[in-house]
């Protein structure tokens, strides 16, 4: 018979959770026989007589489903005699004379009283609870399952139907309007990172977040986020590569967790657990931006099987189709454009030449906002149990995306980038367009089994991420009217191979409520790959001409030097050990040792507590961990030329990787790891059954933090060995990553949920969640050679600082109401966006802060049928756009002293510390079918 378990927003059991608790509690059970009893204290001389009336009842706990709920609390009432089901959700109790009332009660389930007056033997099913304080999480305990309200770490817990509210089409644009520590938004004009948008998780950069797809190792994508933007020179995991419709839940551990996960920890884990069943739907869902643009249209589709009522298999295929948007600025000074391009009456491109062009195209041909983009996914989660008494299981799960788009670029103007005309004939200008080709893939294989009461789960997951650049509408001037339009620059290439041996044992027999064993091993290979562009894409196609311009412009291609194929591995071993000393106090701890090959060895380690108190409604628990971040593959072996905006204008830029010897003439270091120490406290209270509330305050300091400098430019003086380097790579300015910096951030949670009120004749469910953090840079670690030529400002500038302290909202606010009432229903979400911080590299007088903002959605829903709902709504209903660039800049008459930041008015919103995106109002509409 297939198991079934915790249940989901719609109240079906989550069989994923519940073959967890299954093993668990059954490994216990079979310790004490299914008999453990607590007995009631003896109370006077009569206690023999009672002895002799007390009287033994036995019977049978199952779900809403008549499946068997192993680890149910059965207790008398008024007493202190309890035990639990076995695993055939079968109990024994011994009733003291005079107690007449059973309380049975089972996480995510309603407690159910029953009065066994005259019976001995009943037959007791327990209904769903519609409170979701109850919900069970996974992540952070490999233990007895527990609830957020329960566990010794902070947890978030996201149903499929939470994220699905939002009216988002993608999985990171769903986490950051509903989770206040998680921030990820769109970017435009970031070359490639325009089609991720790189995220963070309690105030620190993607880098530092693990991501686990059903508790195994997500790989990452083989960006390197190198743009002048948050998140610059970090790696991260693909948000956008497993679809939400694909997910039960999605799980938010908020501490630090390298001692039970490993590397990338630092910050937390986001755990996406896929769905084992569903019934057959399709969901349908369409938007617009007021402005008539940014379209976006997407289709879901699945169902789940029963295999032979030994297991399950549950499929999901997405489509998601976005349109490009525009949000463009126009140009604010004829004097300032001909100026910043040293354009005059006597230049052969003079100024009533630039008159006229501006004329006809007042934003310069720029184009801002959304790229166009293009996403399938394929999702598949499946397990078979092949022997019922050992409860061995053979499980696989997998994703595959693929994603297209085009994400244009700055555009070229007669006057920067002459000679186009050989080829765009007739035109103004031309438009390079970064559209890259980006696949995505996991697979897992594993096997889960029970021996001699220890649970075994051994698995090995293949996970690839690949990107082929492509750059579309561009030119090459070295190649004059033989350039192409259309170029490949090259791709890059991130897989790892990911095996795992996981043991867990709990035991009821050592004098304590329960002691969790759990140790394990992980062995992971990992490939970064780095392939070369055709030659147009970088050459010089007039090699005797140095004034020219070489490569396509916006992205040059990948040289053959560039071209790589570098390999590493690590070891890992755990251990991790969870006792509840009593029913009320937790104390764990973990230990984890990581071997490399590539830099050496860590050891991290974790303790966290926690107690409960006034019955079971005041939960005080607190953390504390170091940790560590390997150096991604990417950060040591990642090289490219870029084109980008600085304080001394448009430039080339090079990045050089960290293993060419170049670097070590200029005394910059081998990467080394990040190490990490996080200090972690908090409350939580139950008000009701369905009110809680959690606070959790929190600080992580980071160690020698990998970061992709600033632009190093040369000397002048030929013979030193900064102009001989830049010379190599034939570039006017290169950086590189190197450990600079150690940071400081500080934060504090706080979670008010509340389910399932009665207003009225309806119900009333959300939440008010608040996130806010302080990140410090507390010190710089500089080689000396840097330090001696004064290029620590060039290395990690004013404006490098600001962007780890304060292109990010230190404080984010979201609160959630939805109320339901017959087949009505209604969302209304109240987002606020704390203010950010520009912080100019030379220029103080340059610096700008954005100002908060509050957004506001609103959606209503409508059952058509138990089968057929739709739903119609608006993201950001009052149209709210982040502050101008005239309105940060009032004081200076609404512009920069520095036109780079605005690029002489084509960019009207901030590009580089965007809080929220630049859609504006989006009109939304849902339609959902079920079969």
């Amino acid at each position: 018979m297939k198991n079934n378990d915790s249940i989901n927003s719609s109240g079906l059991p989550d069989r994923s959770l519940s073959k967890t608790c299954f093993r668990l509690v059954f490994s216990l059970l079979l310790v004490t026989f299914g008999f453990q009893q607590t007995e009631a204290s003896p109370i006077d001389s009569d206690t023999e007589i009672a002895d002799v009336q007390e009287r033994e009842v036995t019977g049978v706990v199952k779900d809403n489903t008549g499946m068997p709920l192993p680890g149910a609390n059965v207790l008398v009432k008024g007493t202190t005699v309890g035990t639990q089901t076995d695993f055939d959700g079968k109990f024994s109790l011994m009733v003291p004379a005079g107690s007449n009332i059973i309380e049975i009660s089972f996480i995510s389930f309603e407690t159910k009283q029953i009065d066994v007056t005259g019976k001995d033997n009943i037959e007791v099913q327990l209904a769903p609870s519609a409170a979701r304080l109850d919900d069970v999480v996974i992540v952070g305990s490999r233990g007895k399952p527990r609830t957020s309200f329960d566990s010794p770490v902070p947890v978030d817990n996201l149903q499929t139907g939470e994220l699905e509210q939002t009216g988002k089409g993608v999985l990171d644009q769903q986490l950051m309007h509903k989770v206040p520590s998680y921030t990820s938004t769109q970017q435009p004009i970031s070359d490639a990172a325009a089609h991720f948008s790189p995220a963070d998780l309690r105030g620190l950069f993607p880098s530092r977040t693990l991501v686990l797809v059903n508790g195994k190792r997500k790989n990452a994508s083989a960006l390197v986020y190198s743009y002048v933007t948050p998140g610059r020179g970090e790696v991260g995991v693909d948000m956008k590569a497993v679809p939400s419709a694909a997910l039960e839940r999605v799980e938010i551990l908020r501490d630090g967790a390298a001692a039970q996960y490993g590397s990338d920890a630092v910050a937390g884990v986001i755990n996406l657990v896929l769905k084992e069943e569903s019934d057959p739907f399709i969901n349908t869902s369409y938007s617009v931006t007021t402005e008539g643009d940014g379209e976006q249209y997407k289709l879901s589709t699945g169902f789940g099987v029963d295999i032979n009522d030994k297991g399950y298999a549950n499929f999901t295929f997405n489509y998601f189709d976005q349109k490009r948007s525009q949000r463009a600025g126009t140009i604010t000074s004829l004097d300032d454009e001909a100026g910043y391009w040293g354009i005059t009456d006597s230049t052969p491109y003079n100024t009533s030449d630039l008159r006229a062009f501006l004329n006809r195209n007042p934003s310069a041909g720029f184009q801002v906002g959304l790229p166009d983009m293009t996403i399938t996914n394929f999702a598949y989660n499946t397990g078979y149990t092949l022997d019922e008494e050992t409860k061995t299981e053979i499980y696989s799960f997998g994703s595959l995306a693929n994603r297209s788009g085009s994400a244009p670029q700055f555009a070229r103007v007669p006057y920067w980038v002459s000679g186009f005309e050989q080829i765009y004939p007739g035109t103004d200008f031309f438009l390079a367009e970064m559209a890259p080709q980006i696949q995505d893939y996991t697979f897992s294989l594993g096997l889960k089994t029970t021996y001699n009461e220890w649970d075994f789960d051994l698995s090995s997951t293949l996970g690839r991420n690949r990107i082929d650049y492509y750059i579309n509408n561009s030119f090459n001037q070295s190649f004059g009217a033989s350039s192409p339009s259309d170029f490949y620059n090259g791709a890059h290439q991130f897989s790892h191979i990911v095996n795992n041996l996981d043991v867990v044992r709990t035991f009821e027999d050592t004098g304590l409520n329960s002691l969790t064993v759990a140790f394990g091993a992980e062995h992971r290979t990992e490939n970064f790959v780095t392939e070369e562009g055709e030659f147009a894409s970088y050459g010089d196609g007039t090699p005797d001409d140095p004034t020219d311009r070489t490569g396509s412009e916006s992205f040059g291609g990948f040289r053959p030097e560039n071209a790589s194929n570098d390999y590493r591995s690590n070891l890992g071993i755990y251990t991790d050990i969870t006792a509840d000393i009593t029913e009320d106090f937790l104390l764990g701890g973990a230990l984890r040792y990581e071997n490399y090959s590539d830099f050496g060895s860590n050891v991290s380690w974790k303790l966290n507590s926690r107690y409960k108190t006034l019955d079971d409604k005041l939960s005080i628990r607190g953390s504390l961990s170091s940790g560590f971040r390997a150096p991604a593959l990417h950060q040591v072996y990642y090289t490219a030329i870029t084109t980008t905006l600085t304080e001394n204008g448009i430039q080339q830029n090079g990045i050089l990787n960290n293993a060419d010897p170049a670097l070590r003439a200029l005394g910059i270091p081998e990467l080394d790891a990040e190490t990490s120490f996080n200090i972690g406290a908090g409350v939580t209270y139950r008000f009701t059954k369905n009110i809680g509330l959690t606070m959790d305050v929190y600080q992580i300091d980071v160690d020698d933090r990998i970061v992709l400098s600033g632009q190093v430019t040369p000397t002048g003086e030929p013979t030193n060995p900064i102009d001989q380097t830049l010379a190599s790579v034939n570039v006017g300015a290169a950086g590189f990553f190197l450990n600079a910096i150690d940071t400081r951030t500080k934060g504090i949670d706080i979670v008010l949920s509340y389910s399932n009120l009665e207003i009225g004749e309806g119900s009333l469910g959300g939440s008010i969640a608040a996130n806010f953090n302080k990140t410090e840079v507390m010190g710089t670690n500089f080689p000396d050679f840097i330090r001696q030529n004064n290029l620590e400002d060039a290395l990690f500038s004013r404006e490098d600082v600001s962007r780890v302290e304060s292109w990010r909202p230190r404080s984010k606010i979201i609160g959630t109401a939805n109320y339901e009432i017959n087949k009505f229903s209604t969302n209304l979400s109240l987002m606020h966006y704390g203010k950010v911080t520009y912080r100019h590299p030379s220029n103080p007088a340059d610096d700008a802060t954005y100002g908060s903002k509050l957004l506001t959605d609103l959606s209503f829903g409508y059952e058509i049928t138990d089968k057929i709902n739709v739903t119609v709504g608006a993201n950001n209903l009052f149209n709210v756009y982040p502050d101008t660039f005239a309105e940060a800049y009032s004081a200076n008459g609404g512009i920069p002293n520095d036109r780079n930041l605005d690029f002489v008015g084509r960019f009207k919103y901030p590009w580089q510390t965007t809080q929220f995106g630049l859609d504006g109002t989006r009109i939304f509409t849902n339609l959902n079918f079920k079969f």
